[in-house]
């Protein structure tokens, strides 16, 4: 500690120290103070000053010896309290770092608002640190401004100038030592959440994209899924509707030749029944030459005769199924012609009714070809006269 009637050699005057009360403030305290205005982003820091006051010479001498960060003083002056837990807290640290010093006052930085005192100051000053020689160190590092006010006689007298001295400074060494480390934890402990954070956005942006991706190919393969389902259908409709056009042309081309062979076989059976009703009624007997007649005797008229009775026979069936007529021809077909007979075509006649009216059957049709020498591709015509052959069955 220093006497009481010393002063420290090594100092720089700041503006012009008048009147009885002189402050010296310690060169690691000024760096400390300007550095705290600096190193962070805010308009409002405070500090808690450490020192001692005596008298030299008849001159009361301030020394500030020490400061501590006061982190309640921040970002506004009227949120600042000092309630107990902070007083706890800031002896705290004076036990630790200057034991042998006193709370001698506070340091206020805000930026842009001059040094000037205002009632708030005023009362967080009379509040916190009453007595005489505690002080206020202000400052504003936007405008280049700092200023000591100093309690005398109930009010902040502002000071004319003040002292900077050099010395070892052990104290205030230690904390600032202390002070950088826990910063750069700090800054480390704060590089690392934004690390983290930052790892933890990329991850996110790469989910998001791995997510966008999938969701990207899944639509893809619903595309090409809806793309070959749509194809698929249309060629299953094509198909379809190509299966059912050829059953319905084939149905069609059935149905036609089906209704061709009932029209035929309607045209023969019409044939048949028309012969054998002109047969019945004498009409055929007389549409044959003399020479048929005589040469038929009694076998034409025999023959006429089971013509009517079959033609009755055939009428009947007619009426009531396609199948009484083959019964018909089937009783036909037991006919036996024993002697050649002379036939003369009606309108509609073919060999096949032709056989049929002669014989009971179409299989003598070729029989008739022979004996008329008919070629196969010939036609036959109403009023051509042809030749029955005999049979004998």
């Amino acid at each position: 500690m220093r006497a009481e009637n010393q002063l420290p050699k090594n100092i720089r005057q700041i503006g012009g120290p008048v009147g009885t009360t002189k402050v010296y403030i310690e060169d690691f305290v000024v760096t400390f103070l300007k550095a705290l205005t600096t190193d962070k982003n805010t308009f409002v820091r405070g500090a808690i000053l450490f020192g001692e006051k005596k008298s030299i010479d008849n001159e009361t001498v301030i020394f500030i010896r020490g400061a501590v960060e006061g982190q309640n003083i921040e970002l506004d002056l009227d949120e600042t309290v000092f309630d107990d837990k902070v007083w706890r807290e800031i002896y705290q640290k004076k036990e630790r770092f200057f034991p042998d010093l006193d709370v001698i006052g506070w340091a206020l930085s805000r930026m842009g608002f001059s040094v000037r005192l205002n009632d708030k100051i005023k009362k967080t000053h009379f509040e916190n640190f009453p007595g005489d020689g505690k002080v206020l160190y202000m400052t504003d590092h936007l405008e280049g401004e700092d200023a000591f006010y100093v309690y005398r006689g109930q009010d902040l007298v502002r000071q004319s100038g003040y002292y900077i001295y050099y010395e070892k400074n052990p104290m205030m060494q230690e904390y600032l030592i202390e002070r950088n480390q826990k910063l750069k934890e700090v800054v480390s402990y704060e590089n690392m959440l934004e690390a983290k954070r930052d790892e933890k956005i990329v991850r996110q942006f790469r989910t998001i994209v791995q997510e966008k991706q999938k969701s990207s190919k899944t639509k893809d393969r619903m595309k090409r899924f809806s793309s070959s389902a749509a194809m698929l259908l249309v060629l299953i409709l094509a198909g379809g509707m190509f299966y059912y056009s050829r059953l319905d042309n084939g149905s069609s081309f059935g149905d036609a030749i089906h209704g061709a062979v009932e029209t035929m076989g309607r045209g023969v059976k019409d044939n048949v029944s028309m012969d054998e009703e002109n047969k019945g009624s004498g009409t055929t007997t007389k549409q044959l030459p003399a020479d048929t007649q005589e040469a038929g005797g009694s076998e034409t008229g025999t023959t006429t005769e089971q013509n009517k009775k079959t033609s009755a026979s055939t009428r009947t069936a007619a009426s009531a199924t396609t199948a009484a007529s083959a019964t018909t021809a089937t009783q036909k077909s037991t006919q036996t012609v024993s002697r050649s007979q002379t036939y003369v075509v009606k309108k509609g006649d073919s060999l096949v009714s032709i056989s049929r009216k002669m014989y009971g059957t179409r299989k003598y049709m070729y029989k008739i070809l022979d004996a008329n020498r008919i070629g196969p591709k010939e036609n036959i015509y109403p009023g051509q006269k042809l030749i029955i052959p005999s049979i004998t069955k």
